[in-house]
């Protein structure tokens, strides 16, 4: 048995109103737990202008996001 929890990759998808999207990479030891905090903070403790939705992305979706944010 480790010591230590064993961390992962998370990758988030957010979308605002306007619907812009951003894929942001996390490290997160318990993911659904992260992921709870994510919506918490984004649409539900959000300000109703600012709210986003939140949810799960994978891997290949974050390194496209991010090879289109380097063309532009």
């Amino acid at each position: 048995m480790s010591l230590h929890p064993v961390s992962r990759d998370v990758y988030v998808r957010r979308t605002d109103q306007a619907g812009k999207t951003v894929i942001t990479q996390h490290l997160a030891w318990d993911p659904a737990s992260f992921l709870v905090s994510q919506v918490k903070q984004y649409d539900k403790d959000a300000k109703p202008a600012e709210r986003q939705i939140v949810g799960m992305a994978t891997a290949a979706e974050y390194h496209a996001y991010r090879n289109q944010q380097k063309g532009n």
